[in-house]
């Protein structure tokens, strides 16, 4: 065969096998699901722990980690699960799991730059430290808010941030000494905290609260206020740090806001029940789940134009955009 063929051949091959995939997490279905982003098909469905809620990936982004929450809902008085399961994203199978032990209901995941992982539980209410490549708790550090429900971590890894749905408060983390170091008041249920991209500026929910807090990340002291109907949720920053999107769980909407005049811009209908998000790469597109209708909705930026519906298995809710690693590097 002619080697400029097989050279072309090849390049297709690797093409093909490095389009994009969307990670989604499947709560009423205990699954992960790998879709074809550009299709929307469900590719493959790998089973993992009793009501799985959040998931982190690896540095290599090779494994996946899901926190088996164990519960449907967060206002609930039972123990809940203990575990996180571990994927090959690869080989596409679960592979192993980390014990919580006496932590129950691990929620919130994030990775940090190191690889290690942080991940929050509810009993007791903690924020742990979690070395990804060994499969274990490095630290707990035990929390007096309640329920801390999501996490997000400063690049430095120096800092995290909770959002406490229990006790209507944003507790921060002190990384280096592994202790809590502030409490914010900011009410409600607070489900989701976002930094803007100079990490100056926090950004946290209030779900029965309606409204969108703005906390001064270095002189650690609540700033504004923004008033955002319909259960505010999630959040993601755009790459660009222009847009701060917010989930509304209640109203079935996704909210744009200014994060620099702090307003909101823009909203539209997605669908009953929203709450995941995530941003694809290039930040031209977001892509948000609609858990009580069990699909995705592939909304173009900055017109928030639905340019794609994926029909998605039991009520998909985290999801992130994913481009395997080459096999060679396995």
């Amino acid at each position: 065969m002619n080697p400029r063929i097989i050279v072309a051949l090849a390049a297709l091959c690797t093409a093909a096998f490095a389009q994009d995939k969307l990670l989604v997490v499947h709560k009423l279905d205990d699954s992960f699901g790998i879709y074809d982003a550009a299709s929307g098909q469900l590719e493959t469905r790998i089973p993992v722990g009793r009501k799985p809620h959040e998931f982190a990936l690896s540095s290599d982004e090779k494994m996946a980690f899901v926190t088996n929450y164990g519960l449907d809902t967060w206002n609930s008085a039972e123990p809940g699960g203990n575990t996180i399961t571990v994927i090959d994203l690869l080989a596409r199978q679960a592979v192993g799991e980390i014990d919580m032990g006496e932590f129950r209901r691990p929620h919130g995941i994030v990775r940090g730059a190191s690889g290690r992982l942080y991940v929050t539980t509810d009993l007791p209410a903690a924020l742990h430290i979690i070395d990804a490549k060994k499969r274990k708790i490095l630290y707990s550090i035990k929390l007096t808010s309640k329920l801390p429900h999501m996490v997000c971590v400063s690049s430095d890894e120096r800092k995290a941030w909770t959002a406490d749905a229990g006790s209507g408060t944003v507790t921060l983390v002190d990384l280096y000494y592994r202790r809590q170091s502030n409490t914010f008041a900011v009410g409600g249920a607070p489900m989701g905290v976002a930094l803007s991209a100079d990490e100056k500026r926090l950004f946290a929910t209030t779900l029965t609260g309606n409204e969108v807090i703005w906390i001064d990340a270095v002189a650690n002291t609540i700033r504004r206020r923004l008033g955002v109907p319909g259960g505010p949720s999630r959040l993601r920053v755009s790459p660009d740090g222009k847009r701060l999107f917010t989930s509304l769980i209640t109203s079935g909407e996704v909210a744009v806001l200014d994060p620099q005049a702090f307003l909101e811009v823009k909203r539209v209908a997605v669908g009953q029940r929203v709450e995941g998000m995530t941003i694809d790469p290039t930040g031209k597109h977001l892509y948000i789940s609609a858990q009580a209708e069990n699909h995705i909705m592939k909304l173009e930026i900055p017109s928030l134009e639905n340019v794609q519906v994926i029909n998605a298995a039991g009520k998909p809710d985290p999801l992130l955009i994913w481009r395997a690693p080459s096999q060679s590097s396995k």
